[in-house]
């Protein structure tokens, strides 16, 4: 193995353990920890908050200069994604559904 080979897998590696720590460390410390009954009902509100954050960082397009504008390919593909889950409340099959829908929409080329 040459040196540059062994600095590529060092940096992989790095990169890994940089990307799992801050993943996995909170779990670990929170069987530690007791938190109060306000503090688990907030921490209950924060996965649907990240979701809304990264759906609408997704459905919108902000350029320099321009009018906010919206992502009609990523709108058209939330309707049945959104439609999927709140009939099955399945994340399986909420996934297939919108990776689905993304996929027929790009071979398509409607957008």
């Amino acid at each position: 193995m040459t040196k540059i080979d062994s600095s590529i897998i060092l940096a992989i590696l790095g990169c890994g353990i940089v990307t799992w720590l801050p993943r996995i460390l909170p779990f670990l410390f929170n069987k530690k920890i007791t938190f109060s009954h306000k503090a688990k009902k907030f921490m209950s509100f924060i996965p649907m908050c990240i979701l809304i954050a990264l759906f609408t960082q997704n459905l919108l397009i902000v350029e320099s200069g321009k009018m906010t504008g919206i992502n009609l390919e990523n709108l058209v593909v939330s309707l049945p994604t959104f439609i999927v889950g709140f009939i099955t409340k399945s994340l399986m099959w909420t996934v297939i559904v919108g990776v689905v829908t993304m996929g027929v929409i790009r071979y398509l080329n409607i957008f």
